[in-house]
């Protein structure tokens, strides 16, 4: 995936406008508005999966990822990663997943 993804501590769920991003989506209007800090509103219009190559080449995939149409940036919720099983560490100006799990 050669989009920038942005983390972010605000929001609730993962989020894109850019449906060439999603390997697999489940279309459908789920009648759910989004209000966003710029006072815009979007309308979500699916979930689905999306993965991307981290550093180490490995891929990694995020599901229950939610298509919003308008919508500028690639949003990843620390919140949803954290439910997950990850820590969100920053390090030297870079973001990095750790599994609770293998600590």
């Amino acid at each position: 995936m050669g989009s920038v993804l942005f983390l972010d501590s605000g929001v609730s769920f993962h989020m894109t406008g850019d449906r060439d991003l999603f390997s697999y989506m489940d279309e459908k209007d789920l009648g759910v508005h989004i209000e966003m800090g710029d006072d815009g509103r979007y309308i979500l219009t699916g979930i689905g999966t999306i993965s991307f190559q981290k550093e180490s080449g490995k891929p990694f995939v995020l599901k229950e990822v939610m298509h919003v149409p308008g919508l500028k940036k690639n949003l990843i919720s620390m919140e949803t990663l954290e439910d997950k099983g990850y820590d969100v560490v920053f390090s030297e100006g870079k973001a990095f997943l750790r599994s609770k799990t293998t600590r």
